[in-house]
């Protein structure tokens, strides 16, 4: 009787009505279909279940029943049995956008009172977003349609923000409830960085993550008495919600399987009618099981370990000779050096950790643990409709479970003191889990010697900076991330071999009086960030052609120069005036030599070669020195070279006695961006990453390696499928600090491997100048060998894949050389 009261004072002080549907209420028994309209029309609506009939499972026309917050709870309590109630849904967004099937629309306005039932403790600050995508978009550079950055539905095409303290309240029937709360945006909101914490009751959940296109899942679980349950959101900077779902266990079921699980596979994937368009390509045969030992049965699991050069894919089998592995390596004073283990569960395990006590004079929180994730890739840039499932990521983790029958990969880095002492240390990396417990033995050995950087050489990077963010964020919270991040990165490059990346100087064209704008400062800034953390010029200087251009042509070129036409004489005369105004700048204020950089990847055709005449031109005209992405063995570009002073081409090409020749008769330089190992085109050339990066680059008579890019990202950056590109290379954290990749990590080690090889040649002549007889022999002896190393690379315009040495034969061309750096030390020291 006392909830038929409240029923009827509720329906009572209730403005709205519903009527029946066809001889019953939509949805079945208890299982309503709730939305708001877009005007204020009262009753049945026929709404899309989101915003397009492209996709069949989600945006079909619909029936619903439109209800404001009170009549769900009036239904929950219609449809509860004692001390039940039914699921209580809510799709915060716009008076206009879609609603989820079942939900209930909350938008800023929808403040709680005792007869709504459901709302925001003050409206204060809120404001809502909708954008949805749910169809191709066209891309005008290059003259296409293409996925959009994401694909939305219903609850991720809109969201309410604030950014002030508030709360959701929500009247339910006391009990037990479990929720789950969606935080995100599909707007791109690229300067804003969120940060704050959902609180009910007693739990608390920080969410944090840069711009949009993303979202998060929270759950929770909460016991209601006679108060409203209370969704709390504390900002640091702004919070974002998009979803509100609060059910019992009566429900817990159902809610998961009809709503839940739809909703994360349309969300962290892409909707049902596209996914279905992609197929699956197979991982690499691995070869059968070997036998299993009957410990290991009991125990859960296999262990073993692979060179970590080489991939290992969710269902790659061991080798018999990769069972219960003892770890070996050997590394310099202020050195990184890898290590890895992998288990193979034999059944689903549980609390999964991975410890390790120090090594000798590597303490424990010098040697970081990290577990590979593995994650669905395109096998190419641009490709659609196949994916492969692939290692990339080195994630932290405090604890894992594990699923029967899938691989996991453990990466451990022992990041040595500078002052290491030289010796032999042995420790353990001891792997827990439900089943049991293991221990993989490590073997370090510490070499007397540091390795040498080579001042001829630039390890540099393309980079998109976070300083470029900090003016379009709006909080102070936001703009210190930005700044925050920024330094990481810098660091995280150094620590990894590099120490150069592309810049920008930005600018508009010049004004009626000739004079140019650019924000001095915000440079100043980058260039501080690049002395701070020691890194090295020339600097590549990306300009403003295409403004400029578009200034007497009425419109941009596109992607490659694609639709380029002859420009008026004004224009070079303007791109000269510019390039001299920064150059003028540049001087002044003392920063290192700028490379000018005026068009990425022109396009072979003839317009697109003779607009790079003209543009080069204008350049040198300023007294400067030229950068060009373009292969110079396409003879294409043959007029192109009198203006260029950096040719920088994706391979190894041309070989390395016409870079010889041609430097020695023109000081012309050549760099090379392999974006063939930098996740562009492929997530898994670990191997060819590291041959790149040393052996390789060694051999090549290239100055500088500075692939594209540090990160790149389309819409959301841990799904590789959605957008029209592929997202590669690093990722973050969430509070922006760098999340490495295994062929980041494989630059390091390409890096020292070149490390190793200059370390020696300097070692070599130094004791072909000594007075000791034994250290010139030793210098001979030397030279001997690491000539055989170099007469036993397979020259390649790319290494990739093919032809490469195997991960054994890289480490045994390493210790030859540090077998080298050792006999000549020693033989200088006597």
């Amino acid at each position: 009787m006392k909830r038929l009261a409240l029923l009827l004072a509720l329906l009572g002080n209730s403005s709205t009505g519903a009527r029946r549907v066809s001889g019953g209420i939509a949805g079945g028994p208890c299982a309503p279909s709730f939305a708001n309209p877009p005007k204020a029309d009262k009753g049945l609506l026929v709404l899309r279940r989101a915003t397009a009939g492209r996709h069949a499972q989600g945006y079909a026309g619909r029936r619903f029943f439109w209800s404001e917050p009170r009549l769900v709870l009036v239904w929950g309590l219609l449809c509860a049995g004692p001390g039940q109630a039914a699921p209580f849904l809510y799709d915060m967004g716009t008076a206009g956008s879609a609603v989820w099937e079942g939900f209930t629309r909350i938008t800023p306005a929808d403040v709680f009172s005792v007869e709504a039932g459901a709302g925001w403790q003050s409206a204060a600050g809120l404001k809502a977003q909708a954008r949805a995508y749910t169809d191709l978009v066209e891309n005008r550079s290059r003259g296409t349609n293409e996925p959009p950055p994401i694909w939305t539905n219903p609850i991720t095409e809109d969201c309410v923000l604030g950014d002030r303290g508030n709360a959701f309240l929500l009247r339910a029937p006391p009990g037990n409830y479990e929720l789950y709360v969606v935080c995100g945006t599909s707007e791109a909101m690229r300067s804003q960085f969120f940060d704050f914490t959902v609180q009910v009751g007693a739990q608390q959940q920080r969410v944090q993550f840069e711009g949009g296109y993303q979202f998060r899942s929270l759950r929770f679980r909460a016991r209601v008495t006679n108060e409203p349950l209370t969704i709390t959101f504390s900002p640091r900077s702004k919070w974002v919600v998009n979803a509100i779902l609060a059910w019992t266990a009566t429900d817990a079921a159902r809610v998961q399987k009809e709503i839940i699980a739809p909703f994360e596979e349309w969300t962290f994937r892409m909707p049902p009618a596209e996914w279905a368009k992609w197929q699956e390509e197979p991982e690499p045969a691995s070869g059968p099981m070997p036998p299993v030992s009957e410990a290991d049965r009991q125990r859960g699991f296999v262990l073993y370990s692979r060179p970590y050069l080489e991939c290992v894919y969710p269902h790659t089998k061991p080798r018999a000779e990769d069972l219960n592995p003892s770890l070996r390596l050997f590394a310099t004073p202020g050195e990184s050096e890898p290590m890895n283990f992998v288990v193979h569960p034999l059944r689903d395990l549980t609390g999964v950790k991975v410890t390790v006590r120090a090594v000798g004079p590597v303490p424990a929180d010098r040697i970081d643990i990290r577990h590979v994730r593995f994650i669905q890739a395109r096998p190419n840039y641009t490709v659609r409709f196949r994916y492969r499932v692939v290692p990339d990521i080195l994630e932290h983790f405090d604890a894992l479970d594990l699923k029967a029958g899938e691989n996991a990969r453990f990466w451990l880095t022992a990041h040595l003191p500078d002052d290491a002492p030289a010796g032999t240390y042995s420790g353990k990396i001891t792997f827990t889990c439900s089943g049991g417990t293991a221990q993989v033995p490590v073997t370090l050995r510490i070499l007397p010697f540091k390795l040498r950087d080579d001042p001829g050489k630039l390890f540099g990077i393309y980079y998109r900076h976070p300083y470029d963010l900090i003016a379009g964020a709006d909080d102070e919270v936001s703009r210190e991330y930005f700044r925050r991040k920024a330094d990481l990165e810098h660091a995280d490059m150094v620590a990894h071999g590099t120490r150069n990346a592309v810049l920008s100087s930005g600018g508009a064209p010049a004004d009626a009086q000739g004079n140019f704008k650019f924000n001095w400062e915000l440079l100043a800034e980058k260039i501080a960030l690049w002395r701070k953390h020691g890194f090295q010029g020339p600097i590549v200087m990306g300009i403003g052609t295409d403004g400029v251009y578009g200034k007497y042509m009425g419109e941009r070129y596109g992607s490659h120069l694609r639709g380029v036409k002859d420009p008026p004489a004004e224009f070079g005369r303007e791109l000269t005036a510019m390039v001299k105004a920064i150059e003028t700048e540049r001087q002044k204020r003392g920063w290192p030599e700028f490379l000018y950089y005026p068009v990425d990847e022109p396009g072979t055709e003839a317009a697109a070669v003779n607009f790079m005449v003209k543009v080069l031109q204008a350049c040198r005209a300023a007294g400067v020195r030229t950068y060009l992405t373009a292969d110079p063995t396409h003879e294409q570009f043959d007029p192109l070279r009198p203006y260029v002073d950096v040719w920088c081409t994706q391979p190894f090409a041309p070989d390395r006695e016409t870079i010889l020749a041609d430097t020695k008769a023109r000081r012309v330089e050549y760099w090379c961006y392999p974006n063939h190992v930098n996740g562009e085109n492929d997530h898994t050339p670990v191997a060819g990453a590291r041959m790149t990066y040393g052996f390789g680059f060694w051999r090549s008579g290239f100055r500088t390696l500075i692939p594209w890019i540090y990160s790149a990202s389309t819409g959301d950056p841990l799904n590789y499928l959605d957008g029209y590109t592929m997202d590669f290379f690093n990722r973050r954290e969430p509070d922006g600090t760098p999340l490495p990749v295994a062929m980041w990590e494989a630059y390091r080690e390409g890096y020292d491997d070149y490390r190793y090889i200059y370390t020696l040649e300097q070692m070599i002549a130094e004791a072909k100048q000594s007075a000791k007889g034994g250290a010139r022999s030793a210098a001979l002896a030397a030279e001997r060998e690491l000539n055989f190393v170099w007469n036993a690379i397979r020259v390649q315009p790319k290494y990739k894949h093919d032809g490469l040495w195997s991960p054994e034969e890289l480490d045994v061309y390493r210790w030859l050389v540090a077998r080298q750096i050792l006999a000549v030390r020693e033989a200088l020291a006597k």
